[in-house]
């Protein structure tokens, strides 16, 4: 289980007030990040804990998830203290995949995967070419 202390998830349960009160509608986990600038995944496995924990539900539906407050009294029986940041191991991951759809985003933005089309569709035409100028073997021939 993950140790949520009790300041993070009395700002986990305040974001999910706030967002209900101006959405009108139980958030999602990454509108929580969003709120709370934190990155997705830290959130959801902080909230992975408060809904073990039963302090928070976690609502699958099949269009979204959203979060909504379970018991809030449990919240007190958590560790009190800032806790540790997000992890490092979290951060190099949420850098991993920022560099990642970077990278796609300019493979496909710059007209690279466009060029390596046309190349292919060339070298394939260039194949089929060779094939259509030669005359076929006749098989009845003794050559």
């Amino acid at each position: 289980m993950v140790t949520v202390t009790r300041n993070d998830a009395e700002l986990l349960a305040a974001g999910i007030r706030v967002l209900a009160h101006l959405h009108g509608k139980p958030p999602t986990p990454e509108e929580l990040a969003d709120l709370l600038q934190l990155s997705a995944a830290a959130v959801r496995l902080q909230v992975a804990g408060l809904v073990e924990l039963g302090a928070l539900l976690l609502v699958e539906s099949a269009f979204e998830d959203h979060l909504e407050l379970g018991d809030t009294r449990l919240l007190q029986d958590l560790p009190a203290g800032d806790g540790p940041a997000i992890s490092e191991d979290l951060k190099a991951f949420d850098a991993r995949k920022e560099e990642e759809v970077r990278k796609m985003s300019r493979l496909f933005s710059s007209g690279e995967m466009e060029e390596r089309k046309r190349k292919r569709l060339e070298d394939m035409e260039k194949g089929l070419g060779d094939l259509r100028r030669k005359k076929p073997r006749n098989p009845f021939s003794d050559a």
